[in-house]
């Protein structure tokens, strides 16, 4: 589960949900490093209405993936707090639901704050990095607030303080991400991205010039999620096929 902003950050500005839901059995190795999901269902909503309309299509989803009161779910998230709330309303219909940072994301945030340091910090960011990999949530923050209280650039310092306070606010769902690669356990989302990506296409990211209204784009992104779960043709035979067949 991952939010995304569609728009520029202005007053017009509005966030999207989006969720990839599948079946573990639907993971097929394409090479040594990469995967792929041979069946999915995408969902994403752009509406403010307190999350019920991305609750209500994350169910239906998971529904159709198999859903039952006898279904282990594992959960990947970006670490936004309204992402596990939409999660967390599948808790009353599986059996166990287990919430996981989502290591993608984590690698993402390293990243940027190893971009903005240099070289003469990523061997200390690595090692965070490491530590946190290895489940030693506590260790790794420690490492990291120690590299952010011996740095004498504000800005740096900043994000910094960034990476700790995502790690912090998300510890919970923090877990040994090294034990579970070796249990071929999920641990990141790093599969179903491109699926995101082909949902929150060019005419959403922000540097765009094309801009929506939020039903708008709404609606929009239904028909995205609609083809990136393979879904469309049979929605398209349902939905239109009558109503122009009527006009004709």
């Amino acid at each position: 589960m991952e939010a995304t902003s569609p728009l520029k950050r202005d007053k017009r500005s509005f966030e999207a949900l989006s969720g990839v839901i599948y079946r573990p059995s639907c993971i097929e190795l394409v090479d040594q490093h990469h995967r792929r999901i041979s069946e999915k269902s995408c969902v994403i909503s752009a509406r403010e209405d307190e999350l019920q309309t991305i609750k209500t299509y994350l169910y239906h989803a998971a529904l159709k993936q198999g859903l039952s009161e006898q279904t282990h779910v594992t959960a990947l998230a970006d670490g936004a707090s309204n992402c596990w709330s939409v999660i967390l309303a599948l808790e009353p219909h599986c059996k166990t639901l287990e919430l996981i940072l989502d290591w993608f994301h984590i690698g993402k945030k390293f990243q940027t704050v190893k971009n903005a340091l240099g070289e003469s910090f990523a061997e200390s960011l690595e090692s965070a990095k490491w530590t946190l990999w290895h489940g030693e949530a506590e260790a790794a923050l420690r490492k990291i607030a120690f590299i952010r209280d011996n740095i004498a650039d504000e800005k740096n310092r900043s994000k910094l303080s960034g990476l700790h306070d995502y790690l912090k606010n998300n510890q919970e769902y923090l877990v040994n991400y090294d034990e579970r690669e070796k249990a071929n356990k999920p641990f990141t989302s790093q599969v179903a991205e491109s699926h995101i990506d082909t949902i929150i296409n060019a005419r959403h990211k922000r540097k765009q010039k094309m801009q929506w209204a939020r039903e708008g784009a709404h609606n929009v992104l239904q028909i995205r999620a609609s083809m990136a779960s393979n879904e469309w043709e049979e929605k398209w035979s349902e939905l239109a096929m009558p109503k122009l067949e009527k006009v004709a």
